[in-house]
């Protein structure tokens, strides 16, 4: 499902307006018209009243529309507006049509206004935000703040037109200090880049796309950014012939765990298995080997360094052995991080061909010299958590989190890696500028452990024949879905991070059942 930004979605705006010769008042009137389907879809209205707040741009305008339908169908309607003299001509015809319907409207200009009509607000069935729209770039200050902060503190139903107000529609953050929280966001042609970012997700509530009639082209664009979903990853899947052997499906080397951390090697491992590699194999310090083995029932295990576990640099020479004849070697999960253990993940970046996924300590250790990525001669994923990737870029956690996608993508391309940007909405980005976003996950799998099983299912994918990029993807996706399946019987609260792999096959499965769809085309 392709995610486009605020700047994307206007190119395909004025293109089917000035190039098409579709009047902008009629992406307004089935703007307008699709949100009202929808609210008639979802819920029984017959006897509910509804309040719509009218911005002072398009969105407004979209909301204009709203209530005059609402209102031909024989529903109770008032309109709070933030201001009519500015409207655009679309979005006047529409204001004059709600006025000459006798629809009340009521104008809000100041905080004195609004403790006028506040109990309209509170009294309200249903409240409509058509306040700002896709193409707000800057924090909501004013009586628009006041409006916002007045609505959410509200039990009634939210919809918002296009986005939640306060809401970046490219990188999901709130501008501000409020953001309509919403139950159904009903967007138009395109669902946009913030509406399933972190944490504008969690403000849009279900979320419908209307078609208006926008001509879908657009200039050559240099990256493409899509939302992982059920059919895609179904398609995507490694195939896997009638009469293949555990050759066909690739092997699959793990170098993972230490003393006081074999856990993350088992968990690496074991989801390896579980998302179908044909052979994994775990190289680790010999000092854990008996414990791994006395867990891993279908991954071989083999050690490196001394026999009380310490390591040393011609340990390299052993490494790059065990590597030859596998078809991706995951790398992190628990590895000793030490002066020793940076020299030798360095020489395998540089002299390696195998594809690798990185993560964990391995991306501690590139931390301190990222350049050395630049240096490969394979492909690498590198799969970060927030904390991990401020540590590669040496810059703060919060200027990450704002800008995600761009972050990630940024990455990608100067040092020509695959990234996997884990937490809330994932990132995948390449460096030939693809971004997909998982939808998939919940909060029940922020704990230790989740990120050691998912280098191992994208491992697996990689072993299996997939190029990094589509690996991270089906990765992520089924990653979260496991977690989703777990939650929903185990709750978050409880969710832990082996639990995801007890529920692997489940998320194999429902990609094949209809009532688990939760994201299609």
């Amino acid at each position: 499902m392709r995610l486009v930004t605020s700047g994307e979605m206007k190119k395909l705006d004025l293109f089917t307006i000035n190039k098409v010769g579709v009047p902008d008042s009629a992406l307004m009137e089935l703007a307008g018209f699709g949100v009202v389907q929808k609210i008639m879809a979802k819920w029984e209205v017959e006897s509910s009243n509804f309040l719509i707040i009218c911005g002072k741009g398009n969105n407004g305008g979209d909301g204009y529309v709203v209530a005059r339908h609402l209102f031909n169908k024989g529903l109770e309607v008032s309109i709070l507006s933030l201001g009519p003299e500015k409207l655009g001509k679309s979005s006047r015809i529409n204001y004059e049509a709600a006025v000459n319907l006798d629809i009340p409207i009521y104008e809000v200009t100041s905080t004195a206004d609004l403790m006028n009509f506040e109990n309209i607000i509170q009294n309200s069935d249903f409240i409509i935000d058509a306040v700002f729209g896709t193409g707000l770039d800057r924090p909501i200050t004013g009586i628009a703040r006041e409006i916002i902060s007045a609505v959410n503190a509200t039990d009634c139903i939210k919809i918002a037109v296009d986005i939640p107000s306060g809401i970046s529609a490219d990188h999901g953050c709130v501008l501000g200090e409020h953001a309509i929280k919403a139950d159904l966001t009903v967007t138009f042609a395109f669902p946009k880049i913030g509406q399933f970012s972190s944490p504008g997700f969690a403000y849009c509530g279900e979320i419908e796309v209307v078609d208006i009639g926008v001509v879908d082209h657009q200039e050559t664009n240099s990256r493409r950014c899509f939302l992982l979903t059920d059919n895609w990853v179904r398609s995507n899947l490694p195939y896997r012939p009638a009469y293949g052997h555990k050759g066909t499906f690739g092997h699959t080397l793990i170098i993972a765990g230490s003393l006081g951390k074999s856990g993350a090697a088992i968990m690496a491992s074991e989801s390896a298995v579980s998302a179908g590699a044909g052979l994994v194999s775990v190289l680790a310090p010999h000092n854990i080997i008996p414990t791994l083995m006395g867990r891993l029932t279908e991954v071989m295990g083999c050690g490196y360094g001394t026999e009380k576990g310490s390591i040393k640099s011609d340990d390299y020479d052993q490494i790059i052995t065990e590597m030859a004849g596998k078809r991706v070697v995951a790398i992190g999960p628990g590895i000793p991080n030490n002066e020793i253990m940076q020299e030798i993940l360095y020489k395998i970046i540089e002299n390696s061909d195998i594809p690798m996924v990185l993560d964990a300590d391995a991306l501690n250790l590139v931390a301190k010299k990222p350049q050395i990525l630049k240096k490969t001669k394979a492909p690498i994923l590198i799969t970060p958590h927030p904390g991990e990737f401020a540590r590669l870029l040496d810059q703060p956690i919060a200027q990450i989190q704002k800008r995600r996608i761009e972050t990630a993508l940024e990455f990608a391309r100067k040092y020509e890696v695959f990234v996997l940007l884990k937490g809330a909405r994932s990132v995948i980005a390449s460096p030939q500028g693809e971004i997909a976003v998982n939808p998939t996950g919940n909060n029940g799998m922020a704990s230790g452990g989740t990120g050691d099983v998912l280098t191992g299912i994208t491992a697996s994918f990689i072993s299996q024949g997939l190029d990094p990029f589509t690996a991270a993807g089906i990765g992520a996706f089924l990653h979260g879905r496991a977690g989703d399946l777990a939650a929903r019987e185990k709750g978050e609260f409880a969710l832990k991070a082996t639990d995801l792999i007890q529920y692997l096959p489940a998320a194999f499965y429902s990609l094949n059942s209809e009532n688990l769809h939760n994201f299609t085309e």
